[in-house]
């Protein structure tokens, strides 16, 4: 009587899934720096405005100063927002099959919406190419509009007027407010 001794064979062990890395899902920490980066720009820059002596406050440097500090608070907020919540998790949940990413808790690929994007920056090129012959009051009511309709919006009359009161309004502080003169285009004998 012999006795086999023999063990059975061991099904091979599955990879370990790879261990995940802390950089995934947090890619909008290169948008954060931009802005950071172009706020530390604009800052350097703000610093090299010559101020003729006698220039009373606010000064040349006030605005641009605004801007740099505004930007740098949205840069550090987005970083550490990022940061603490990444855009997908960093453990890769079992999907079953048939299972929605959904019901996983996976998150779904982003898609982008490649219409809107298109009018947005149609609108955009717009703006910069006839700001100066048409004019601030017209050109940035014409972004406006161009800009809510391509985000969803279809009230076109509703956008039209409040898009024209928007760059009235801006014109307005601009010229009163700040005595700085926005390009008046064709509508400058007007105004």
């Amino acid at each position: 009587m012999s006795t086999d001794a023999t063990t059975p064979a061991r099904a091979p062990e599955p990879d370990a899934p790879p261990r995940p890395s802390w950089w995934r899902g947090r890619s909008e920490l290169l948008v954060a720096a931009l802005v950071l980066g172009i706020a530390g720009f604009i800052a350097v820059q703000t610093a090299a405005i010559p101020v003729p002596t006698g220039t009373e406050p606010p000064g040349p440097r006030f605005f641009p100063t605004l801007v740099a500090i505004f930007m740098g608070a949205v840069g550090l907020a987005l970083a550490v927002q990022v940061a603490l919540r990444p855009a997908r998790p960093a453990q890769a949940a079992e999907q079953a099959p048939g299972a929605d990413a959904a019901e996983t808790g996976e998150d779904a690929p982003v898609r982008i919406d490649w219409r809107c994007l298109g009018v947005v920056v149609a609108t955009m090129a717009v703006f910069i190419a006839i700001l100066q012959p048409v004019g601030w009051l017209l050109s940035a009511a014409l972004l406006f509009f161009g800009i809510a309709y391509a985000l969803g919006s279809r009230r076109l009359l509703f956008d039209a007027v409040l898009s024209l009161t928007f760059s009235s309004l801006i014109q307005l502080a601009f010229v009163a407010g700040l005595g700085l003169n926005l390009p008046a285009g064709i509508l400058g004998g007007i105004f």
